[in-house]
């Protein structure tokens, strides 16, 4: 099924085209999986993780759209107002980067146990000990945050404070 990118759809499900993350693909020497249908299946996935993961500055355009941009904001991004009619291309790009990783065999979704807080191995005799911190972890994505970060709230995992 092809990608529905229209902007402010109430079907959208992908930021960029197939088109567009080919040819970013081939400008960044990418090798993608060859079938279109696969490859639409990791940008669905990138553009699921994006909008369930991040807390975007302003707030959606259109009441009605499915995916978290376009956005208004009365402030200013990179020194620049955001234009309600387009999807930035950092959005895009943050996309295609997460899923090429996908593609890579990353799951964005995947929640790994209790982080290794310490390590310690003893040689001899054999000795192992690992000190695990409680709770959960997911992976971090410099490259994804990076290109969204102008566009957040706060940080990942953080909360936006305002004074009253």
């Amino acid at each position: 099924m092809a990608l529905d990118t229209t902007i402010g759809g109430a079907s959208s499900d992908s930021y960029g085209s197939l088109a567009e993350y080919q040819a970013y693909g081939a400008a960044m020497g990418w090798t993608l999986s060859g079938v279109d249908a696969t490859d639409e299946q990791y940008m669905r996935r990138a553009t699921l993780y994006i909008d369930r993961t991040y807390d975007f500055v302003g707030m959606r355009q259109y009441q009605t759209q499915a995916l978290e941009f376009p956005r208004l904001y009365n402030g200013l991004v990179n020194d620049w107002p955001l234009n309600p009619d387009t999807i930035p291309t950092d959005i895009k790009n943050a996309q295609f980067e997460l899923a090429f990783l996908i593609q890579g065999g990353l799951d964005p979704f995947a929640t790994v146990e209790g982080v290794i807080a310490a390590e310690r191995v003893k040689a001899g005799p054999v000795e192992s000990d690992t000190e695990y911190q409680g709770g959960y972890s997911t992976p971090r994505l410099v490259a994804i945050e990076g290109l969204l970060g102008p566009y957040l709230t706060a940080g990942r995992g953080q909360l936006a404070l305002a004074r009253g």
